[in-house]
């Protein structure tokens, strides 16, 4: 009974998240327009804004988000439906913008579908809070928000891979951070440094290596769901954590620097002695966990 609740449970988020990112409505098998390949640049003034809200929505291609000195989105790409799109709006203080890849009704298909470009990079700038969602289908995510203000993250990500990384102290907290990932390889480090309050992945069936090194300045909680799949966890051994895991039959569970407690809690040698703790709430389905706290 307990391996067909996981069984359904696992097909229910793995059904949800193919359908995570939108779409075009009536998608065809026509080819896309290829042109010369051409290159835009995107601005927009920041000046006297108190926060930002930035939406990123990519169907197919590859992102980088990276501090910049202004606001500015850089993108190449030779299919002339994908021109980007940037919409700005100032409000009480606060910048609105949206960055989208532009998109026809035709969908790349096939193995011509190689041939098409679309890389984009986003320059975020320093000292402004931003509130940062991003929606992408395929292609690769490198988010290097190391000297950032990053006061809230939601990602959500069908077959692209991610790259997150804090290399530096995030100067406001960043009260959540949400992850929906469907079938890439999500590596995410320097979480420690992130400020964070709260952490939230839903994994499907792809590989998640979750690194909580860095700067720890306050506890914090991660509710983490995955339905198949390779489970990571790195941990600094003197940070207190305890992991409350509730996995099937099927998930292999490897824990290098943690005791268990009872029938389903882990707990490395600082939890209750560390002035910081770190609670993680893990739910596997099929496959691997490790849990490493050195």
């Amino acid at each position: 009974m307990r391996r067909i609740r996981y069984a359904l449970w696992l097909m229910l988020l793995l059904v949800s998240l193919a359908c995570a990112v939108p779409l075009p409505s009536v998608p065809t098998p026509r080819p896309l327009t290829l042109i010369e390949p051409k290159d835009v640049t995107l601005e927009a003034d920041t000046t006297g804004i108190t926060q930002l809200e930035m939406t990123v929505r990519i169907l197919k291609g590859d992102l980088t988000v990276q501090q910049g000195p202004t606001l500015k989105a850089q993108t190449r790409y030779n299919v002339a439906e994908w021109e980007p799109r940037w919409t700005t709006k100032p409000e009480a203080g606060t910048l609105q913008v949206k960055f989208e890849q532009g998109l026809g009704q035709e969908l790349p298909l096939g193995s011509e579908s190689d041939q098409y470009i679309y890389l984009a990079t986003l320059e975020l700038p320093k000292g402004v809070p931003v509130a940062l969602t991003i929606d992408q289908g395929t292609g690769k995510a490198v988010l290097d928000l190391s000297g950032l203000s990053v006061s809230s993250l939601g990602l959500t990500l069908g077959k692209a891979d991610l790259n997150l990384s804090f290399g530096s102290v995030n100067p406001v907290p960043l009260t959540t951070l949400r992850l929906t990932n469907g079938t890439g390889k999500a590596y995410l480090s320097g979480l420690g440094n992130a400020n964070l309050d709260r952490l939230n992945i839903i994994g499907g069936a792809g590989t998640l290596d979750v690194n909580f090194d860095g700067a720890w300045s306050r506890s914090a909680v991660a509710d983490i769901k995955a339905g198949a799949g390779k489970i990571t966890l790195r941990m600094p051994r003197d940070l207190g954590v305890r992991v409350v895991l509730s996995s099937s039959s099927l998930t292999s569970i490897e824990a290098v620097g943690f005791s268990k407690q009872g029938e389903n809690e882990y707990v490395n040698a600082s939890y209750g002695k560390a002035p910081l703790t770190l609670t993680i709430n893990l739910t596997a389905g099929v496959g691997s966990i490790a849990l490493i706290s050195q």
